[in-house]
This record gives structure tokens, C-alpha cells and sequence, in this order.
């Protein structure tokens, strides 16, 4: 099933191509996300290439082989760790994802251990804290936009983005840190005393951190750091206070960084 903003981009990029330009949807492709400190040793042992896979920082990608067949492999993943990416023939996606499990420290992994590291990253998800209507300043997004691109304009949503970039976000997202065990969801209020400030879009029990974190779009009023709100749970209120983020740091490789 397509998920997701693929299918609202296709029809919008397909519409906007510069002439002379295609775009083709692969639906032959499967992908294999390998996520974790110790994915490149593992995926390492498997892939042949023109370059290295050492050679490649985080968002960069290349052709490589892996089991003997041709694969797109980049080194990106939306999980906060280093990882990679690996487009093959779907097909094939089976017999690579049994070669990578084979190894040692390779475990499969669902969607729920995938999300609880996205919401430890801080970054949001299309369909839960970003949707149609979610404008890049309110979502924290900003830096998207090349200090080009906002003197030159003219794309779509630039009057509506220039002025909130100018007079503020009504609302922002943000971390929000929980007192106790128990979680907050998707669409439970957040409240600044007995009034109604916004609503969590992403919440879950983070195992690093050993207690509840969420993400929630508030008032701009009570978006700084360290400020004191409460979450509506089953008819409860739970205690959260405003944090910074990502809540816990990102990993992602880059050569010359200080790992």
C-alpha cells in the first residue's frame, strides 16, 4: 500500500517539471532500511562497489552490489541513527534482508521499535505532527528553505511562509518531557493551566530515556524551553514540561565530525 506524502508529491511534482524532464515511479523496488552503530559493519561484509562504503557521510548515496545484484544504497534513514538505505529489485528483498539478519548484529526490526527512535530523534511524520496544512516555520522546518529561495520567492506557499518567518509562528512543535509511567498519544490536549494551549501529535515511552516524551504543536506563548503544561490522558492530567529538540542526540556520520 502507498503511504505516506508520496501520493499527494507525484501528481504535484509531475505537474510542475521543468520541460523536457520525466519523472518515473519504480514500482519494481522494494527498500531495506539498516539502521543502528553497527549497520555499516554489517552491511560491509556484503557490498562491493566502484568506491567504498566508507567513503559515504550521511545523506549521500551510490551504486553498489550486495548479493550479487545491483543496488541503490544510501547512507540516510529516519531513525536519528547512522543507517542506511538499501533499494534493490523487490524481488530480491527477501533473500538480502535474510543475508543481513544472518549477521551478528543485525535483529528485525517493526514499526514500533523504527518510531520510538523517530520520536527519541525529533523528527516528525508526515500523516502525525506534518499534514497539508502544517506550514515549515510552525513545524521547526525552517532551515528546509535555502536563504536563496526566500529572496528569490515565487514558490508555492511563499507569501504565508514569509510572513511567519516575519511576525512568528502562531503555533510551534515541540519536545515535551512527562512526569511517571504512563504515555501520551496522538491528539491528546495539552492545556497551560485550565486553558487549552494545543495538542500532542506524537507520543510513546522512550527506552533511552526511561520515561514518556511526546511532540506536540502549542502556542507559540508556551513553546520556550522549560516551560510547565499538563496533558490530558484518560481523563487525567499529566504533568510535562517543554524540552528541547531532539530529546536524545542524533548519530548520523559525517567524516570529520566528532563521533
Amino acid at each position: 500500500m502507498d503511504t505516506g506524502p508520496a501520493p499527494v508529491l507525484r501528481p504535484h511534482l509531475r505537474e510542475h517539471l521543468a520541460v523536457g524532464s520525466t519523472l518515473e515511479h519504480l514500482e519494481e523496488r522494494g527498500l531495506l532500511a539498516l539502521q543502528g552503530p553497527e549497520a555499516f559493519a554489517a552491511l560491509n561484509r556484503h557490498v562491493t562497489g566502484k568506491w567504498p562504503l566508507a567513503g559515504l557521510d550521511f545523506m549521500q548515496g551510490g551504486q553498489f552490489e550486495i548479493g550479487g545484484i545491483d543496488a541503490w544504497i544510501s547512507r540516510s534513514g529516519y531513525t536519528g541513527e547512522d543507517g542506511f538505505e538499501i533499494s534493490i529489485l523487490a524481488t530480491e528483498a527477501e533473500r538480502i534482508a535474510t543475508l543481513l539478519c544472518a549477521e551478528p548484529e543485525v535483529r528485525p526490526a517493526g514499526l514500533g521499535a523504527r518510531d520510538s527512535l523517530r520520536l527519541e530523534a525529533g523528527l516528525p511524520l508526515y500523516g502525525h505532527d506534518l499534514d497539508r496544512s502544517t506550514d515549515p516555520v510552525s513545524a521547526g522546518l525552517g532551515f528546509a528553505i535555502a536563504s536563496a529561495r526566500r529572496k528569490q520567492g515565487g514558490f508555492p506557499g511563499f507569501a504565508p511562509i514569509t510572513a511567519a518567518l516575519t511576525a512568528g509562528p502562531e503555533r510551534c512543535r515541540v519536545g515535551l518531557s512527562l512526569e511517571g509511567r504512563l504515555p501520551a498519544r496522538e491528539g491528546a490536549p495539552v492545556f497551560a493551566g485550565e486553558t487549552h494551549v494545543g495538542r500532542v501529535t506524537s507520543g510513546g515511552f522512550s527506552p533511552t530515556l526511561g520515561h514518556p516524551i511526546a511532540m506536540a504543536y502549542v502556542t507559540t506563548a508556551n513553546a520556550a524551553t522549560g516551560t510547565p503544561l499538563t496533558i490530558e490522558v484518560r481523563g487525567r492530567r499529566l504533568a510535562a514540561t517543554v524540552v528541547s529538540l531532539p530529546f536524545v542526540p542524533h548519530r548520523y556520520f559525517r567524516h570529520g565530525a566528532r563521533q
